[in-house]
């Protein structure tokens, strides 16, 4: 090869990996720029785990992405969306409601709300109620059933359901979705009404104490998350990479 053609593509390498390296090595300032900074939206505010308009994928835990739309804060379960009411960080607690019910039981998205147990933990207060849908006729005769009409694939005058527990929709019903219910302030004698109004209002979740974030934020760093290790890390100024935290 000649000689020159191989010093120019040796510079051009070696400029190459230059231009590559640069961005790591200020990676962990940008992060824990971004980091540092909440995200907002309406009455909401939020920092680790969560992520969201103004705070990167790397500063929270990707099941927690927070969306922002006409200051109304919405997050995904398991493909179920949910509007986020409330945070209270020092209890880990959110309350959310499901966006196909706050207008009302038809038609919903024919998805249970399930959560993931390695973000989130049980909350006690909350009691799950099953919607049962499509029905060729709907039982009225079982004790604790409340029963309903739904337009279900474009045909009206469906019957369904309402149901305590988890349940399935059996042999004469086409679909099913159990949704937690907040029983904080639920009335004894509930009706189909005041089960609307408490799908409104919302339950709560709690996510996971994470104690690497805890020790992060007493070392005067920032929280982040590590996607490739699928874990949490922390930032600190001045640091070309994410320290470990000593266990």
């Amino acid at each position: 090869m000649n000689s020159s053609v191989f010093s120019f593509l040796s510079d051009f390498v070696f400029l190459l990996l230059l231009f590559i390296q640069i961005p790591s090595s200020l990676s962990n300032d940008d992060l824990f720029t971004a980091c540092k900074k909440e995200f907002v939206c309406g009455n909401i505010s939020a920092g680790f785990p969560f992520w969201g308009p103004g705070r990167p994928s790397a500063c929270g835990n990707p099941e927690l992405e927070l969306k922002c739309e006409n200051n109304i804060t919405t997050m995904k379960s398991n493909q179920v969306a949910y509007r986020v009411l409330e945070i209270q960080h020092e209890f880990k607690i959110l309350r959310i409601a499901r966006e196909d019910y706050l207008a009302g039981l038809c038609p919903p998205q024919f998805a249970n709300s399930t959560f993931n147990r390695k973000v989130f933990e049980p909350v006690e207060g909350n009691r799950n109620f099953t919607f049962i849908y499509g029905c060729e006729d709907a039982p009225t005769t079982i004790p604790g059933l409340i029963s309903f009409n739904c337009k279900i694939k474009d045909v009206d005058g469906q019957s369904g359901y309402i149901k305590e527990g988890e349940n399935g929709p059996g042999k004469l019903c086409t679909g099913s979705v159990f949704v937690p219910v907040s029983i904080t302030d639920f009335p004894p004698d509930w009706n189909m009404s005041s089960l609307e109004e408490q799908l409104k209002k919302g339950f709560e979740v709690r996510w996971k104490f994470d104690n690497e974030c805890w020790k992060c934020s007493t070392s005067s760093g920032v929280c982040g998350f590590d996607n490739v290790a699928n874990r949490s890390t922390c930032y600190s100024p001045g640091m070309h990479s994410p320290p470990e935290i000593s266990s």
